[in-house]
């Protein structure tokens, strides 16, 4: 069945990665002049670039207009012929204001990381014709559990944008680490504290820059159970300063780091083109990882951790050609519940992999560029266009 018109049920951003899919989805379909874009939340113009705010200025009125139109509904409110697409998390919980509103059909699209799933979640869910997956193994979980009607489809990238490029020497002949991402336990910021304190030991030329602000800073308390670090980040306290003062407290010297949250994504591919590697050793992620994404696109050597989402990215075992994979994976003994299927990487490894890159840099701009070419089939464009065409082919 054709996809007429396709409605979010979260307000887009440039600040996390739901926001920026759903930026780019909105972009994507606007450019194509179809199926009609429809905003249920209202968006926060402080979270969106300039340009976006003009561009998506018109669904902005709509969206006051819809919000007047239900005040004082009670109960669902069903949007006929539209495909609503709902982002659902762990457990596919969503927020009261987003399980409102229902299509024809009702879309979920999850990103998981934690098996807490009831023992009812497929009848729970069935007001969900569709479930569509950000990565092939939370795809695969979704019809172990029985869901009927699954899609997979991959978040995509501004390839017009991420892509190599000369550096300006911001930050002068410092070998530049990049690491960015929410800081929370699940992403493993520890790691890459614990790593580059190592590495800068041997290198004082390295710098580890990040991009770690956490929109919801409470999250970050998680980091306590972490045994690569002393505590977590002092959440009362303002980006990037909390951030800065906590890698301090590490022992990671002064000068040796460096915060530069809030970044917004229309300004990471000219922060990328200054790094000479990025780290991702994430302990899961449910998609396939926007930020690493981003930096393959960038033509930089990436180190993951060949977990979860991640084996999207990397490929089949033993592919090393575009990435310094992290193969020595173990379960996490100290995650939240539902963390069974965590994966711990080896500090070691993470070192190993950085010195990898430093040691020789004429194969790190290889697998860079190899990177680059990897990731020229995950444009927006070309992901949008796969999950319209997943929706056409799913819609009962």
């Amino acid at each position: 069945m054709a996809v007429n018109a396709i409605a979010l049920t979260w307000p887009p951003s440039a600040l996390h990665g739901w926001g920026v899919f759903g930026t780019n989805l909105l972009r994507e379909v606007l450019r194509r002049g179809a199926p009609k874009p429809i905003t249920l939340l209202a968006m926060h113009p402080e979270m969106i670039d300039a340009a976006d705010r003009d561009l998506f200025q018109p669904l902005m009125v709509e969206q006051h207009q819809i919000e007047q139109q239900i005040r004082g509904a009670q109960g669902n409110v069903t949007l006929g012929g539209v495909h609503v697409l709902h982002s659902l998390g762990n457990n596919l919980e969503e927020s009261a204001a987003a399980a409102r509103f229902r299509g024809e059909p009702n879309v979920g699209f999850t990103f998981f990381e934690n098996m807490v799933f009831g023992d009812n979640v497929v009848a729970d869910n069935a007001h969900f014709q569709i479930m569509m997956a950000g990565s092939t193994w939370n795809a695969d979980i979704l019809r172990d559990l029985g869901f009927p009607r699954v899609g997979c489809v991959f978040q995509g990238i501004a390839l017009d944008a991420f892509a190599p490029g000369p550096r300006t020497g911001r930050f002068g002949d410092r070998f530049v680490v990049f690491s960015g991402g929410k800081l929370e336990l699940r992403k493993g910021q520890d790691l890459v504290v614990a790593a580059f304190k190592r590495f800068q030991a041997r290198h004082p030329d390295a710098l580890l820059v990040t991009v770690w602000l956490n929109p919801w800073p409470t999250i970050m308390t998680d980091m306590a159970a972490s045994p690569h670090v002393n505590g977590p980040p002092a959440v009362d306290q303002p980006f990037p300063n909390c951030i800065n003062d906590w890698v301090r407290a590490q022992g990671v010297p002064e000068g040796a780091h460096m915060d530069l949250s809030p970044t917004f994504n229309a300004d990471m591919p000219a922060l990328l083109r200054e790094c000479d590697a990025a780290v991702f050793p994430n302990r899961c992620e449910g998609g396939t990882n926007l930020v690493a994404m981003e930096a393959l696109a960038a033509g930089l050597p990436c180190v993951l951790s060949a977990n979860s989402g991640h084996l999207d990215l990397i490929g089949p075992p033993g592919n090393d050609a575009h990435c310094y994979p992290l193969t020595r994976q173990t379960p996490v003994t100290f995650g939240p519940p539902g963390a069974d299927h965590w994966r711990e990487s080896d500090v070691a490894e993470i070192v190993e992999s950085l010195e990898a890159i430093y040691q020789d840099r004429t194969e790190a701009r290889r697998r860079g560029q190899t990177a680059n070419a990897f990731m020229q089939d995950w444009s927006w464009r070309n992901q949008i266009g796969r999950l319209l065409t997943e929706l056409d082919r799913l819609t009962p």
